[in-house]
């Protein structure tokens, strides 16, 4: 039980410290980014040549790199409602296997949309056909949305398994 504590507690610090503020601060910039493009070389640090080409492009690629920043902030607000129903010890509360799946199907689609969209960028924009086949962030990502689908699955059959117990008792 002090583990799950613990782990409550580091999601509540990330949450406050890190998601609230940086999801006002994104969403001041989607804003101002549209009303000031210049802005953008400050975040992006790229090259005068770059914003000359297509400044709406640019900013179509940060709204979506803004987008799935969002859609992790949702993903950690599951799995902290998810570490709560642990707390209740309601582990098999169907909140808790909705949030799992929900929590990997988002996992996952940040890390195809991620890497197709790095891949995208550094083709349009660098005029580079770069593939990297190694250990990225976004494999990580895919790879653990894919475990938390297992896991809402193995919670299902668990909670099936418990219910047929409590009827045959």
């Amino acid at each position: 039980m002090r583990k799950l504590i613990i782990l409550k507690s580091l999601i509540d610090f990330i949450w406050i410290l890190t998601c609230i503020p940086a999801a006002l601060l994104l969403c001041f910039y989607t804003v101002y980014m549209f009303i000031e493009p210049e802005s953008l070389k400050m975040v992006l640090g790229a090259e005068d040549d770059l914003f000359e080409t297509s400044i709406i492009g640019v900013q179509l690629f940060v709204l979506v790199g803004i987008a799935l920043g969002f859609v992790t902030f949702y993903c950690v607000y599951l799995f902290r409602k998810t570490l709560r129903y642990f707390q209740k010890v309601k582990p098999f509360h169907i909140d808790v296997i909705y949030n799992f799946y929900k929590i990997g199907y988002l996992l996952t689609g940040i890390g195809i949309t991620a890497s197709i969209w790095l891949f995208l960028a550094r083709l349009f924009f660098k005029s580079e056909l770069k593939l990297k086949l190694g250990l990225s962030p976004y494999l990580i990502l895919i790879c653990l949305g894919l475990f938390f689908m297992i896991l809402s699955e193995v919670f299902k059959v668990a909670k099936h398994a418990k219910e047929e117990n409590e009827l045959t008792v």
